[in-house]
């Protein structure tokens, strides 16, 4: 049995697919088998993932396009390995992924699953500047995942018994990586490494860019179970505003003239409710409302402008919290990633 089971659904991803799975082949790490889910195709998807003629390769196959719910629980049902590695078949693992990340979980045992920061890739798979660098530590990234994923899907690893407990719901045809990950972590340690194990494809045809309206939709019923156990009081309105708090930048949504004012208001309600309800650690909800109050104040600056975005986010206690203990050890962990000092 293989130690790795990498997972790649795929559909109608012919010209891309290919990369995918060649990062896979070109991994340091070699014991690992390879499921690529066709979720239905209607191109060329499954002749290119089985020119490959690789036995660790296998394909299987659904008659129609069902969906990624359930092309993501096909693959976790199919998947051999004592863990589970997912890949989307638009994006790229570096060699030294699989390997890094098997490390990790072999000396970490309380940890149930592992991701890493990501590099961009352009359509054409060229790398392109910036890297994505998510929250590392486990109180971190439960405080992270009120606001917004705290994970690339592209780069986590996790071990099989716990991942095929927390199957995809078909009711999350977007969002449905965020929703295994905020069932996890109430229950699980998480974390994610301090280096680039994967590139992100930047392309016109990602669900994040063609299907915003359904994604704002169905995050608003996740976030609703957990600010109601973390002790919020909030309306309809209120939840759509918290969804935009996870944002770094708005496009076709218009911020309330009130979205400073009532941000600053809310993301100190959730410091007081948490310290009351323990329902993520305080060290962690600290940073995130820090860090999340210091994005509202960005989106911001187009509708109020540079002066008064930078005086609403210095006139708030809440700009404290990237000064504090929580967010040094944040940055210095992840400022030779940024910097391209470590790989």
């Amino acid at each position: 049995m293989p130690t790795v089971s990498v997972l790649i659904p795929v559909y109608n991803r012919a010209h891309l697919v290919g990369d995918a799975i060649r990062s896979i082949v070109a991994q340091r790490f070699g014991d690992w088998e390879l499921v690529v889910v066709d979720d239905g195709s209607s191109d060329e998807s499954i002749a290119v993932v089985e020119a490959f003629g690789d036995p660790r390769i296998r394909v299987v196959r659904h008659a129609r396009n069902r969906g990624i719910p359930d092309a993501r629980n096909t693959a976790l049902d199919a998947a051999r390995g004592d863990l589970i590695a997912w890949l989307d078949s638009d994006d790229l693992a570096r060699p030294e992924r699989l390997g890094a990340q098997v490390a990790f979980l072999r000396q970490n045992p309380d940890v149930a699953m592992v991701g890493s920061c990501a590099g961009k890739i352009g359509k054409d798979g060229r790398r392109k500047r910036g890297v994505r660098v998510p929250p590392l530590g486990s109180d971190d990234i439960g405080a992270w995942l009120l606001f917004r994923s705290a994970f690339q899907q592209s780069s986590v690893m996790g071990r099989a018994e716990l991942l095929k407990a927390y199957p995809y719901q078909r009711s999350f045809d977007v969002c449905e990586d965020l929703d295994v990950f905020v069932r996890l972590a109430r229950r699980h340690r998480l974390a994610n490494l301090p280096r680039v194990l994967i590139d992100r494809r930047v392309h016109p045809d990602q669900t994040v860019r063609l299907r915003q309206d359904r994604i704002r939709e169905r995050k608003t019923q996740l976030y609703a179970g957990p600010l109601a156990e973390l002790g919020m009081m909030f309306n309809a309105e209120d939840l759509r505003r918290h969804t935009l708090l996870g944002k770094t930048k708005l496009e076709g949504v218009a911020l309330p003239e009130d979205f400073l004012g009532w941000a600053d208001g809310w993301l100190r309600t959730l410091r007081m409710r948490n310290a009351e309800s323990r329902y993520v650690a305080p060290e962690g909800m600290a940073l995130a409302t820090s860090w999340f109050w210091l994005l509202a104040c960005r989106v911001a600056i187009p509708q109020v402008g540079r002066a008064a975005a930078v005086r609403a986010y210095l006139g708030s206690p809440l700009a404290k919290g990237l000064v504090g203990a929580p967010a040094r050890h944040w940055l210095a962990r992840s400022a030779p990633v940024v910097l391209g000092l470590r790989r």
